[in-house]
């Protein structure tokens, strides 16, 4: 009876702390799936397999909800992971869009993760990911802010070959892109089945300054850059083999209540996306070009402006909180055009 007792109340516990966690919210177009896990933060972006029925495959690495992989703000030299923390719960859910991510980590700042899917401006089925980080100055004064993002990728480990570049075919050991220096415009890491591929600049992709290519452990510092040695192995004493993208952007004056916004671009490697890249000019690298699909986009912008208007005519239709959102997609897809 005693052991009855105790398998109950195990089983018990084990159901309360599963009914704790959040559940994620999947987003899938083509053959990709997208996945925010509203309990880190986090997210992971999959391919369908080849192979098998409804497989996927992770295109970076995402064991333990991709929490080895995040987004960190600077404010005025103070660093701030974005990720869940103690009383400051993360908002997550979908959009007309897609999905996003609201962290408001201090009083400072308030940072918005927007997600949405990039179509192919030929089969209209959408072949990489939009990740457009807004932060906002919330602090009342002047202050200095700053985006980076630390990816573990995983798929060029076992080929030795770890990232390649539009410039360089061999990326093996540690090394730096600064890019207004460096001509690559895209990384990519991949084996023999699968690519995923970061835009540095096109189709929507705000220019970083500098890309870090080192062992994941050397990436995942306190400090706000890297400790940097140039062709350095990727391996450490306690990880090998084990190499990883951090991406810095440029740090911005934000006067109170202004928004710094930053784009990223990633998915499957596509040619026609770094050809888009390719072709914008130094002097203009630091904007993002028009999207790919314009088509697809002008009828979301109607979408949206058609769904405003119903709100407008009839406010009890929906909250506060959807009017807000449906504005902010809509100022995101407006100013994705004029760029």
């Amino acid at each position: 009876m005693k052991n009855l007792k105790t398998t109950g109340l195990v089983f018990f516990c084990v159901l309360c702390g599963s009914l704790m966690f959040a559940s994620p919210i999947e987003l899938t177009g083509g053959d990709l799936k997208l996945i925010l896990y509203p309990d880190t933060g986090s997210f992971s972006l999959l391919k369908l397999s080849e192979v098998g029925k409804n497989r996927y495959e992770s295109l970076f690495e995402d064991r333990n909800f991709s929490t080895t992989s995040w987004f960190s703000v600077m404010v005025n030299g103070r660093i701030f992971k974005l990720a869940k923390k103690p009383g400051k719960p993360i908002v997550a859910e979908q959009t007309v869009l897609g999905a996003r991510f609201v962290f408001t980590l201090t009083d400072d700042f308030q940072v918005e993760q927007l997600f949405s899917f990039i179509n192919n401006s030929t089969t209209g089925t959408p072949r990489a990911v939009l990740i457009t980080t807004r932060i906002e100055n919330t602090s009342g004064k002047p202050g200095v802010f700053a985006l980076k993002a630390l990816f573990d990728t995983m798929l060029g480990e076992s080929e030795g070959i770890h990232f390649t570049t539009n410039i360089q075919k061999r990326i093996s050991s540690e090394t730096r892109i600064v890019t207004a220096v460096n001509p690559d415009n895209v990384i990519i890491s991949q084996n023999k089945n699968l690519s995923c591929a970061f835009y540095l600049y096109g189709s929507g992709a705000s220019r970083p300054d500098t890309v870090y290519i080192s062992n994941w452990e050397r990436l995942n510092t306190l400090t706000w850059f890297p400790d940097f040695v140039e062709g350095r192995s990727f391996n450490t004493l306690y990880s090998v083999n084990d190499s990883a993208l951090l991406f810095v952007w440029p740090e911005k004056t934000l006067q109170a209540n202004d928004k710094l916004s930053v784009s990223m671009v990633l998915g499957p490697f596509s040619s026609d996306i770094s050809s888009s890249s390719s072709s914008v000019s130094k002097s203009a690298a630091s904007a993002t070009v028009v999207p790919v699909d314009a088509a697809s986009t002008q009828a979301t912008i109607q979408q949206l402006l058609d769904r405003i208007a119903e709100i407008e005519a009839n406010p009890g239709s929906a909250s506060d909180d959807e009017l807000i959102r449906l504005n902010n997609d809509l100022d995101t897809m407006l100013q994705q055009i004029k760029e």
